[in-house]
């Protein structure tokens, strides 16, 4: 059921390009690709950035692993760095017992001493970081059990258009970017650049 699906933007069309590098865990998910070309990728419309490239990811590991830019950045010996997006031997060092301890406590002491403006948020339209999963964890704070609320659930709108649904506690805000997928500002450019100004601005969420 998974097959052909990009699990980072569930609705966007995959990288079919030869040697993508893609990220490792989409590569293990999935052995096969659908046929969309970058020029159909340009073609897309509608739903889709203008602009969106399925393939982009590509681009930044062929440029990252090339020896003039390696040089630059000063690596010791240009050419020798294969730079990957993903990790998994980076990934496996790291201390399972720590990667699985529940995060709530640290927020919600960040919340309590103050001080912070904390923004959560979640395209919905990503499998690996979902929108429902992010709900589950934010609705088991204690700030939202003894019920902070201070700006009811609602939608924002960009350009008169239902961008997703926000709410509002004292010290943190909870957001969803309908369509978008993991990486947000890729799948919804100009939802994202919204997001961060009305962030940004006290008021910025009263529309």
């Amino acid at each position: 059921m998974t097959a052909d699906v990009d699990p980072y933007a569930l609705d966007f069309p995959m990288c079919t390009a030869p040697g993508d590098s893609g990220h490792a865990l989409m590569r293990k998910l999935h052995s096969m690709r659908i046929d969309n070309t970058e020029s159909q990728a340009k073609g897309l419309g509608g739903y889709f950035p203008g602009k969106y490239l399925p393939c982009s990811d590509n681009y930044m590991v062929d440029y990252l692993n090339r020896k003039d830019v390696q040089a630059a950045i000063h690596i010791e010996k240009p050419g020798s760095v294969d730079w990957q997006p993903c990790n998994d031997h980076v990934n496996s060092e790291y201390n399972v017992t720590d990667v699985a301890a529940p995060m709530m406590q640290v927020y919600e002491d960040l919340i309590s001493k103050g001080g912070l403006k904390i923004l959560v948020y979640s395209g919905d339209d990503d499998s690996i970081c979902s929108t429902i999963g992010t709900q589950m964890w934010i609705w088991d704070l204690t700030v939202n059990k003894e019920g902070g609320v201070v700006d009811k659930w609602k939608p924002w709108k960009t350009k008169g258009q239902v961008s997703g649904y926000t709410v509002a506690w004292k010290g943190m805000r909870f957001t969803t970017v309908h369509g978008a997928g993991h990486m947000v500002p890729s799948t919804r450019p100009a939802q994202a650049l919204d997001l961060f100004r009305r962030f940004l601005h006290a008021d910025g969420w009263s529309e």
